[in-house]
């Protein structure tokens, strides 16, 4: 009998347990008081691009943006809205009142970007949001989202944190993982928590989920340009993914005895990072593999952590870090030299014969894995002398790799502006191209005229004094008889 009721009483206790779970799951945070308070930090976002580089695609766009530096007028948004192309940048308020921006920052590599605009030129007194921590959160949390959602602005969503780690950024960027659903147009948007705090910023999402870049991020670079200290993004060329630890094990051969030393993940099944793909020209690619697992980077564990991963590379620009590896179940040591993504940013580009033109990027070799040298087109107006040289997607956009152009080699910009120079108004011309948009990217020479006069040869250069690109004048303009 006491078994009986001992039993009966460990059942009650284990369904009141669920009841009294499933009703913290389902309480609701009063965010009225907030929400009235936090509108006036966010701001609409709508940026017009003609010229685009890289695979940016020219237009208009609507986004979302927050303050977070009021005196400085700085606003947080993310890096594909920002994008690394020259554009025409609308700040919309609250109270309906605009004003022009300019880029102050894009990340290379994470996606999140600053604007600058001039506090003077708005009507109201700009307040800036406060800026919480990643490492504070915990799964269930309730969140909230303010953002310009399908274009219709301070759009209000709630949700909760679903995963603390994942990786959804392009190349090996922590993500959270939450429940708002549908949030297009919401690029950008600030993401709180209840006690008042930006813990988040909103990157990407599906009908049903929705993942938002950890606002640590942004926060330290955004210490770093206070401060008026360089931002530096160490490279070494790895894609990078997690994999569940039992997946590593059986897959991949790393040291079952290890399990234990890696433990427990606070995002859920514990993981580690694997090498997913190698970037041609890049300082890892002759000692790396696809399929290495990262054990420690400078002896330290890196589990899963992806962003202590990146905080090391870019702590070791200019120098080297050491990889703990595991490749196919043999420990290996290899020390990889650190470069700079932020030196080889596009900060200087061509018009010429109605085409864009500028150096190679990494983010290019990533996506094209391109190994050669060259210049890049990413766009020639339709029916343009350089409009003819390959295949145009149908926003207008190219995928094109120039090699040569009448007999001499193209391996950088520079060279691409010598080249040019010589060539005369109606010049027959011909080029060597690789066109990325064809299923046969192999070398192919191609013929052209060049109207020198609609589509002369011009130079910009970034000036970062200014958040501004200048035309450089000297010595550019080509014969033309």
């Amino acid at each position: 009998m006491k078994q009986i009721f001992e039993r009966t009483n460990s059942v009650v206790l284990a369904i009141l347990a669920i009841f009294i779970f499933l009703a913290n799951a389902n309480a609701q945070h009063d965010w009225t008081e907030q929400v009235a308070a936090y509108k006036p930090m966010v701001v609409n976002v709508e940026t017009s691009s003609e010229v685009v580089f890289e695979t940016e695609v020219k237009g208009t766009n609507f986004a979302t943006g927050f303050v977070v530096d009021a005196e400085r007028g700085i606003i947080a948004t993310n890096r594909h809205v920002t994008g690394s192309s020259p554009a025409y940048v609308k700040i919309n308020f609250h109270d309906g009142s605009f004003t022009e921006a300019r880029i102050l920052y894009y990340d290379p590599t994470h996606d999140f970007g600053f604007y600058q605009i001039d506090p003077a030129e708005v009507d109201f007194e700009l307040q800036a949001v406060e800026l919480g921590e990643w490492g504070t959160l915990a799964l269930g949390d309730e969140l909230l989202l303010i953002g310009n959602n399908e274009k219709e602005e301070y759009t209000i969503k709630f949700g909760r944190i679903t995963n603390l780690n994942v990786n959804k950024g392009d190349r090996h960027s922590s993500y959270i993982h939450t429940t708002f659903d549908r949030t297009g147009g919401s690029s950008g948007s600030p993401v709180w928590n209840t006690a008042g705090q930006v813990i988040a910023i909103h990157a990407r999402g599906t009908d049903t989920s929705s993942f938002e870049l950890p606002i640590d991020y942004l926060h330290d670079a955004l210490e770093l340009i206070r401060n008026s200290i360089p931002i530096q993004r160490g490279e070494i060329g790895v894609d990078l993914e997690l994999v569940s630890i039992g997946e590593a094990i059986k897959h991949f051969n790393f040291p079952a005895e290890l399990r234990k030393e890696i433990g427990p993940s606070k995002a859920g099944t514990p993981k580690v990072i694997q090498i997913e793909s190698i970037v041609p020209r890049t300082t890892g690619e002759t000692d790396l593999r696809a399929s290495d697992i990262i054990y420690r980077i400078n002896n330290e564990i890196i589990k899963d952590d992806l962003y202590t991963f990146d905080a090391v590379l870019n702590q070791n620009v200019g120098k080297s870090v050491n990889l703990d590896i595991y490749r196919n179940g043999e420990n290996l040591s290899i020390d990889i030299p650190v470069e700079d993504l932020e030196a080889k940013k596009v900060t200087r580009f061509v018009r010429f014969g109605g085409a864009i033109l500028h150096d190679i990027t990494p983010q290019l070799r990533r996506i094209l894995f391109l190994e050669a040298d060259g210049v890049y087109l990413p766009h020639a107006e339709r029916g343009s002398s350089f409009s003819r040289v390959g295949v145009q997607e149908r926003n207008g956009n190219s995928k094109i790799v120039i090699l040569d152009i009448n007999g001499k080699q193209i391996r950088n910009l520079d060279d691409f502006i010598e080249a040019c120079k010589s060539i005369t108004d109606g010049q027959h011309t011909y080029v060597v191209v690789r066109d990325f948009n064809l299923f046969d990217s192999s070398p192919t020479p191609k013929s052209l005229t060049v109207n020198l006069k609609f589509g002369p040869l011009q130079q910009f250069e970034w000036n970062q004094a200014e958040l501004d690109w200048k035309e450089v004048m000297e010595q550019l303009s080509p014969v033309s008889h």
